[in-house]
């Protein structure tokens, strides 16, 4: 596990918190190989949008490990972090770098998105997620609705990409 990187709240600002979590009728392994996939995140995405994956070192693998760099980039946004804790399976932890921003660096500045999946029923997968921020006072309510929104796609198109059924995304 390594250090997460520094995010001190500044003046101005409140903690906030995105939870989630949906079902997904396909085997616990199969999801994390497909969360664990670079191309899940960086095929398919909108131009002007991207996702990049970097090593801190030549030499290092690119992708999933800790201590490897990724980027989410594109217009009024930038999540550029580097992934803290990964537990084989069942957990995994991107801590993003001061100046991250969504809109602003004045408005929204995302600190941490973090993913668990564990067995549920038999052949389904429990996957939840949690998205923390720094928002402006007053913006909780608005950086909700957007994540709900963003996140509400998510197991509709794992499920798809799976080939399994999800039940719809709870929030917290």
């Amino acid at each position: 596990m390594l250090p997460a990187p520094p995010q001190p709240l500044p003046p101005g600002f409140e903690a906030h918190a995105f939870d989630a979590s949906f079902e997904i009728r396909v085997p616990r392994e199969q999801v994390w190989e497909w969360l664990e996939t670079p191309a899940t995140f960086t095929d398919g995405q909108v131009w002007p949008f991207r996702v990049e994956f970097l090593s801190r070192e030549p030499g290092e693998p690119v992708g999933f490990h800790e201590g490897g760099l990724n980027a989410h980039h594109g217009p009024a946004m930038s999540f550029v972090g580097i992934l803290t804790e990964i537990r084989e399976g069942a957990y995994r932890d991107l801590r993003y770098f001061y100046g991250s921003y969504v809109l602003s660096l004045r408005w929204i500045r995302p600190t941490r998105l973090e993913f668990w999946v564990e067995d549920a029923s038999e052949g389904a997968t429990q996957v939840r997620l949690r998205v923390e921020s720094q928002v402006r006072r007053g913006g909780a309510g608005a950086w909700s609705w957007l994540q709900k929104r963003f996140w509400g796609r998510f197991p509709r198109w794992m499920s798809k990409s799976l080939r399994g059924t999800a039940s719809e995304l709870r929030t917290a």
